[in-house]
């Protein structure tokens, strides 16, 4: 492995604890009806106690989903595959199943139990996914009906515009700010979608610890390559 690679995977490898605060969570059109779903529990309505977010991958399904979980003291989990049908009835708080995904063999059959035990016990479930679930390839028609009857809720991928402010807002977290035209520059060169928002932020700020320098063109198309690297 040569210095640059070193370097690169230095760089890579550097990752922020996920805090999952209310005053960090950025509302805006494409999230704004499932932060507002959030906001708006305990007055869910009684045939809605089951509600999915969907989204891609760093849209803020899990930030969201967090604070729910502080909000009703849930519990998240993010495989059922352990649990039996005993541990299914016994369950009292909210929860939380985070990542929903064909593709990670959770069990038809349990989920179908669990979604009939929080409907019969007048619980609350919220699911966060990365697509729509009824778009998935279950085999069970029983549970296809059932989560036919959820209220999903899709995060959207951000516009220009909305790029540009979460970067803003992304930077100014980190004690950084950039010039509009800096923001813009970046705007116009990353892929459209949070997780690609993330990471080019993260790379800039290690650059920018990195280097002791403020933020400039170089350092920003730096950030770049390594992004597609």
């Amino acid at each position: 492995m040569t210095a640059n690679d070193n370097s690169k995977q230095e760089i890579l490898n550097f990752h922020y604890k996920d805090n999952y605060l209310y005053k960090d969570l950025y509302k805006n059109s494409c999230n704004e009806i499932a932060i507002n779903l959030i906001e708006s529990w305990p007055k869910w309505h009684e045939d809605n106690r089951i509600n999915c977010i969907y989204g891609p991958p760093g849209s803020g399904k899990s930030h969201i989903a967090n604070i729910w979980k502080e909000k009703v003291d849930a519990i998240i989990y993010k495989r059922i595959n352990h649990l039996t049908l005993d541990h299914v009835y016994s369950i009292k708080n909210p929860l939380i199943f985070e990542n929903l995904n064909k593709n990670h063999n959770w069990p038809e059959e349990l989920l179908f139990e669990f979604f009939n035990e929080i409907k019969s016990s007048n619980n609350y479930l919220l699911i966060t996914c990365n697509d729509n679930p009824l778009k998935f390839s279950w085999k069970l028609k029983d549970l296809i009906s059932r989560i036919s009857s959820f209220t999903s809720i899709e995060i959207k991928l951000p516009d220009d515009e909305l790029i540009k402010k979460i970067l803003i807002k992304q930077f100014s977290d980190r004690q950084l700010s950039l010039d509009k035209q800096l923001i813009e520059y970046i705007s116009q060169r990353i892929e459209r979608s949070y997780l690609a928002i993330n990471n080019v932020v993260d790379i800039i700020d290690k650059l920018n610890l990195k280097y002791k320098k403020p933020v400039n063109y170089n350092l920003i198309k730096e950030a770049l390559k390594f992004g597609k690297d």
